[in-house]
């Protein structure tokens, strides 16, 4: 029997906590055990000369789906945060400090951000919206925080992050289990190093704002800044001599979400309407009613058959392109592109269709002009549906370069759909006795294909490459 899936682990470094991590368990397991998705809480005790351990122990019981990790010696809160995301099995892997600085209720701000396609989201006390409560104090601000991360940012090159140590952070299994095998840094400024591998990696970071509770027993002192200095030179040199650079290709491991659902259903329903549209239009509605059996003496309605079957047609193909995609990533991507490019081939030539219907042009250069214009309504829905579920790629600062690399591959794309379709329809012509009608439907037919695989490639490996 296949064992259950883990949705969250939340993990839990600790070094001599007995005085506050029981409450923070409790209300950790509070909020947890109301949700309804599966979780664990998996506590990492680093070598605590008090009674961490045991009280862990003792709260085993009273605290649903708690585990401990005992270390007899200490090897630092970098070391134990990796031992702990390892061990985990969630399919999203949170940790967080034992001291609940950051409640464990702000994950709420989380989760639209992975539907959005980030891999790492990383709570911050320095982005707008976030909250200090109380302040931190002025000296602690300027050398623990903007003089950390000025720091990070020149020898580690974290440009873009501002908070890099806040002890909240989550990431997908995936980026976890390619990142953390990665890591060398034991100490506190291991944090730094999770996002240089991160990016190294092509992994997608977003900084949330974070209510944040200072509380003036932190373990990070004074003392550990030279430390955690000599620890940002210690991931520069391994920035230099590559030790974290991807040795092999990685192996993607794809996920089903309900998004997945949704769109597909909602790609089917649009499909069915505009096949419906195109079979009025070329009259092989008629064709088909002559064919269909009656169901109580009555001819069962075309609309309503496409409009019930497709879209779970379509929810059945895009799965099993998912349970493909297991073994090979790119299937599962490649089936949503061929959703969207069933969509936009069918927005293509509906809206071809109904051209030459109010036109009655099938052929010659305005044939051509009315062509260009189904494509590049085509070509903006594609963009939208690939951008955002395909590929998955978020607005980012490097938007406007992105368009205009998409409009260089849709360009390139709309020669090549446009040049096919006339070359076939107006030099070629009608075959098999084909209605010029009919063959200007297919002409479009068999350029969308090679336009399709054209863009498919541009937009994977340079529009929307990770």
């Amino acid at each position: 029997m296949e064992p259950q899936k883990i949705h969250l682990s939340v993990i839990i470094p600790a070094y001599n906590e007995e005085k506050r991590l029981q409450e923070t368990l409790i209300e950790i397991d509070n909020y947890l055990s109301r949700q309804t998705y599966s979780y664990e809480i998996i506590v990492v005790d680093d070598g605590s000369k008090d009674r961490t351990a045991q009280l862990v122990k003792d709260l085993i019981f009273k605290v649903k789906n708690l585990r401990l990790i005992d270390n007899k010696e200490n090897r630092g809160k970098g070391y134990v945060v990796r031992q702990g995301i390892l061990e985990a099995k969630g399919e999203y892997r949170l940790f967080t400090d034992a001291d609940n600085s950051t409640s464990l209720d702000q994950i709420e701000k989380i989760w639209p951000e992975f539907e959005k396609g980030y891999d790492i989201i990383i709570g911050s006390r320095d982005i707008k919206g976030a909250v200090l409560d109380p302040p931190q104090p002025f000296l602690r601000k300027i050398i623990l925080g903007k003089g950390f991360r000025l720091l990070t940012q020149i020898i580690c090159g974290t440009w873009g992050v501002l908070d890099t140590q806040c002890g909240f952070k989550c990431f997908s299994s995936l980026a976890a289990e390619n990142i953390f095998p990665r890591c060398k840094i034991s100490r506190f400024a291991f944090d730094p190093e999770i996002l240089v591998i991160a990016k190294k990696l092509g992994y997608k970071i977003k900084e949330i704002p974070v209510y944040w509770k200072n509380d003036p027993e932190s373990k990070v002192k004074f003392k550990n800044i030279f430390n955690m200095f000599f620890d940002l030179f210690r991931i520069r040199k391994n920035i230099i001599l590559r030790n974290y650079n991807v040795k092999e290709k990685e192996t993607q491991r794809v996920l089903w979400k309900k998004t997945d659902l949704i769109y597909s259903l909602i790609i089917g329903e649009l499909v069915a309407w505009l096949s419906f549209a195109i079979l009025r239009t070329l009259e092989f509605d008629l064709v088909i009613y002559q064919w269909m059996p009656s169901i109580f003496g009555r001819t069962m309605d075309l609309k309503l058959l496409l409009a019930v079957f497709v879209p779970i047609a379509a929810l059945i193909c895009l799965y099993i392109s998912y349970l493909l995609g297991k073994k090979i990533s790119v299937i599962f991507q490649a089936g949503k592109y061929v959703s969207v490019g069933i969509l936009n081939t069918l927005l293509d030539l509906g809206v071809l269709s109904l051209e030459v219907f109010l036109t009655g042009i099938t052929s010659g250069l305005f044939y051509s002009l009315l062509k260009g214009i189904s494509f590049l309504l085509a070509v903006i829905n594609s963009y939208f549906w690939n951008k955002f579920w395909t590929f998955k790629k978020p607005t980012t600062k490097e938007t406007k370069k992105e368009f205009v690399q998409f409009l260089i591959i849709s360009g390139v794309g709309f020669g090549i759909n446009v040049g096919i379709a006339s070359l076939l329809v107006n030099v070629i012509g009608p075959q098999a006795g084909l209605r010029p009608q009919v063959w200007a439907i297919l002409g479009a037919t068999a350029a969308t294909v090679f336009s399709m695989v054209w863009n498919f490639l541009g937009y994977k490996f340079v529009v929307f490459k990770k």
